[in-house]
């Protein structure tokens, strides 16, 4: 009998050891420090992506502006900061990993922005210098037209800007670039011995300077480009993302093996935000081949078209690019087949006449932004800057000027348009009218503080069996007709709904704007909740139960995320009202005190008692019954 005792009390405080044991190896992990380092990683590859193509821009002209790509360098000094931070759910032994594979990513990135620093200096002054020649060629040419005795220098100095532009254009190519540069060179020997020992040519020694800039420092541009380019960040980010799904995924494994119930809704939960990290990458990596490509057809197209036209609407000169933008095989062709260019070329009627009138009035136009026609038949849109050529005596002579095909751009701006005005709906469908405005208006931190408001809890007891009655598209399908009803309750009754988790759903009222009702708005949305639950069993032959939860107090409403938004509260007010809903009862409705002192002269409750409630201790609850006969 002594052993037979001895050996209960072994097996007894051997379960209790064991339950403790399974209980603690089930506690759910902490999604949100997960969704964090997600997030962090993903950031950080974007930025990385951005200074590239920042980069790109600047070395192509585009922009001018480093500051974008200096504030990117800054974010992701953060971020790394906030990388280091790894879940604590995280082993020791997969901790160590991420670090190490962090400190490399880190080490990369720091490489990037060492080499920018050099980027930034040799592009500065290569951009000035490809934008201050023509000026100083455009000066010189217009005094060495009154001067015939300069016209040689004038032509010479022509020769070295075109081989300038081409050896701008063709400094990728080794080959030409070479050959480009010896005739640089020797045209610029050429050119300052024309000149001689005089020192009356303060704008030919500025367009030699620039020119030597320009030799001097195209090679170093694109060789910083070329090693930013190459350094393996984006790997380096891919192994630092694998490596964490892998710790990650061992974290939940081991949870899940304890706790098959949860272990089903974390899958769904880790399959969805896999699959939407897929998703992202996989958008986010189609955009960037999208906007590589859209910008190598601008590149490739850039070199701009150059005319001389007659003042009644011929072509006088133009050079092959400009053929080509219209769809000529030649100059030629295009000067013998175009005689009449407002008639013959521009889309719209007049558009020649205001082009006249323009550089009539301004003495040039700048952007002169048209719509004109191919020699097969198809229409661009072009850009186009000109001047009026004079005499000595003021007599108009001519037009001359240049002309860009920009309707790659154009189609770009409509397509940013459109995805701007998509972004715009998406952001109402997801964020409560007040918060999306305050959003728009490119707040850093969205974060309210309210001091009363009520948080209600529902869940559908029963689901899970259901679930496994029921295929994927017909439980789904209940599930959103039920939550429909729902959604439909807290609009009718002004309320915020916050989120379903599962068969889970929360709903709030008093926020985003505050209202002294909200704990009666509640209450009454609990009872019809109820009565959408009994009316979808008859109709749907089911036996669902609804367990619900309410809580009144202050709370802390935010946004958090940055690409996908998310408005959550927070604070003990929405874990009490937790604790209401998972330690209440089917079919009914529970009640914290603070909440049954504003419902209690209104509608009828019922007094539990006290009941334990994690972290809390005991407190006391009623359950939630109707309405008092005759209040409205």
């Amino acid at each position: 009998m002594k052993f037979s005792g001895v050996r209960k009390i072994l097996m007894v405080t051997g379960g209790v050891f064991l339950f403790a044991f399974m209980l603690g190896k089930a506690q759910p992990l902490d999604f949100n420090e997960h969704n964090r380092y997600v997030d962090n990683i993903n950031h950080l590859k974007e930025i990385d992506g951005e200074i590239d193509r920042e980069i790109l821009k600047a070395k192509s002209g585009i922009t001018k502006d480093y500051k974008p790509i200096i504030n990117d360098f800054a974010t992701r000094k953060d971020y790394e900061l906030q990388l280091q931070l790894i879940p604590r759910f995280i082993d020791r032994q997969c901790q160590r990993k991420i670090n190490n594979s962090l400190q490399a990513y880190m080490e990369l990135l720091q490489q990037k922005e060492q080499l920018f620093e050099e980027f930034k200096d040799k592009n500065s002054i290569l951009q000035n210098s490809l934008s201050y020649l023509p000026i100083a060629v455009s000066e010189f040419s217009t005094k060495a037209a009154e001067n015939y005795s300069d016209s040689q220098l004038a032509t010479e100095l022509n020769n070295l800007l075109k081989d300038v532009i081409l050896y701008n254009f063709y400094s990728t190519q080794e080959s030409s670039s070479e050959d480009l540069t010896a005739k640089i060179n020797t045209l610029i020997e050429k050119i300052t011995q024309l000149k001689g020992e005089s020192t009356e040519y303060t704008d030919l020694d500025t367009a030699i300077a620039n020119a030597k800039l320009i030799v001097e420092n195209q090679p170093q541009v694109n060789s910083l480009v070329a090693q930013i380019r190459v350094i393996p960040t984006n790997q380096s980010s891919e192994k630092l993302s694998e490596l964490y799904d892998v710790c990650s995924q061992e974290a939940i494994d081991t949870t899940n093996i304890y706790r098959i119930v949860v272990y089903v809704v974390s899958a769904v939960l880790t399959a969805s935000i896999s699959i939407y990290t897929i998703q992202k990458l996989r958008k986010s990596a189609a955009i960037v081949e999208e906007a590589e490509e859209k910008y190598k057809s601008i590149f490739e197209t850039s070199v701009e078209g150059i005319c001389q036209t007659t003042t009644d609407g011929g072509y006088i000169r133009v050079n092959s690019t400009l053929a080509q933008i219209y769809g000529y095989s030649s100059a030629e062709e295009l000067c013998g087949k175009i005689n009449d260019i407002g008639r013959q070329l521009y889309v719209q009627p007049h558009r020649r006449d205001e082009f006249v009138q323009g550089i009539q009035k301004q003495g040039s136009v700048s952007g002169f932004e048209s719509q004109v026609y191919r020699k097969d038949g198809s229409t661009i849109w072009i850009s186009e800057k000109a001047r009026a050529v004079c005499d000595r005596q003021g007599n108009l002579l001519y037009y001359e000027g240049t002309v860009e095909d920009i309707t790659v751009r154009k189609a770009w701006q409509e397509a940013l348009r459109n995805e701007q005005e998509q972004s715009d709906r998406l952001l109402l469908n997801i964020l409560p009218q007040l918060i999306a405005e305050r959003l728009k208006q490119k707040q850093s931190t969205i974060a309210d503080s309210f001091d009363e408001v009520t948080v209600l809890f529902a869940d559908l007891v029963g689901f899970t069996e259901l679930a496994s009655r029921l295929s994927p598209t017909q439980l789904v399908e209940l599930l959103n007709q039920i939550f429909s009803a729902f959604d439909e309750l807290s609009q009718g009754y002004g309320l915020e709904k916050i989120k379903t988790i599962g068969d889970a759903y929360m709903v709030v009222g008093g926020l985003p704007k505050p209202r002294r009702d909200h704990a009666e708005a509640i209450a009454q949305m609990a009872l019809d909740m109820q009565k959408i639950i009994s009316h979808f069993n008859t109709q749907n032959n089911q036996a669902l139960s609804i367990r619900i939860g309410i809580n009144t107090g202050p709370v802390v409403a935010g946004v958090i995320g940055i690409k996908k938004f998310s408005y959550d509260l927070w604070g003990d007010t929405v874990n009490t009202a937790s604790r209401m809903e998972s330690q209440g009862k089917a079919n009914r409705i529970q009640v914290t005190e603070e909440t049954y002192q504003r419902l209690k002269d209104k509608f009828v409750l019922e007094d539990r008692g006290e009941i334990p409630v994690k972290g809390k201790g005991k407190m006391q609850t009623y359950f939630l019954i109707g309405k008092i006969d005759g209040d409205k």
